[in-house]
């Protein structure tokens, strides 16, 4: 599994200072769940939060490229349900395989596979019953990212929301403060993100006073 450190950056306007602290280690602590939940994480994993004024951010390390193929075990329904009398499959049956998309599995013999799938007779502690036995295929960092990002900000302890409008001039987002930068890199390159109107980039902005103008971001251990 290829593996790389993440660093995710939402740089926005001055933060309210008491919320500061809540806010950087929520970013991070969702960041991390939510990536974790989908196995993006391994146990070699390492958290950071960032928090300043007009950023929060989160580092983590040993971050897959992505997600390892999970095998699944699925009741379906009783065997006396599944089939008739002269044990052909019922009609709910077959519309219960068509509806998860499988209903090739109704010509594949019991225990046997095609592909990842077979169907399995188990008893599931009352009776028998016909299980689906499969793999749901990894997700890339792209599409598990979007959807930590996307929770954790929906889920970020905000004392109080503001409504701004973006640079289009039609779209109104909420936040606590108006979000002007995205940065996530996973190594060297750039995770095709979005979060409050803004596309995930290399460019950040430095301190107002000390480093003013654009930060370019070339890998997320720099």
């Amino acid at each position: 599994m290829t593996t790389a450190s993440l660093l995710v950056e939402l740089h926005t306007e001055e933060l309210p200072p008491r919320a500061l602290k809540s806010l950087s280690e929520a970013f991070a602590t969702g960041i991390e769940a939510n990536l974790y939940s989908r196995q993006f994480l391994t146990t070699e994993s390492r958290v950071t939060p960032f928090g300043a004024p007009r950023r929060l951010a989160v580092h983590i390390t040993s971050v897959a490229a992505r997600s390892a193929d999970q095998p699944f075990r699925q009741k379906l329904m009783p065997l006396a349900v599944a089939r008739d009398a002269a044990r052909n499959w019922t009609q709910a049956f077959l519309k219960k395989l068509d509806g998860l998309g499988r209903g090739h599995l109704a010509q594949v013999p019991i225990g046997s596979s095609s592909g990842a799938d077979s169907l399995v007779v188990e008893n599931d502690g009352k009776a028998e019953a016909i299980f689906l036995h499969g793999v749901t295929a990894g997700q890339n960092l792209h599409s598990g990212l979007q959807a930590a990002l996307d929770e954790t900000i929906a889920g970020l302890p905000i004392p109080k929301v503001m409504s701004y409008q973006l640079a289009d001039g039609s779209t109104t987002v909420q936040f606590v403060r108006p979000a002007h930068r995205l940065v996530a890199m996973h190594g060297h390159q750039v995770v095709p993100v979005q979060a409050l109107g803004l596309m995930a980039g290399t460019k950040t902005l430095g301190h107002r006073f000390m480093c003013k103008g654009d930060v370019v971001i070339h890998a997320a251990d720099t």
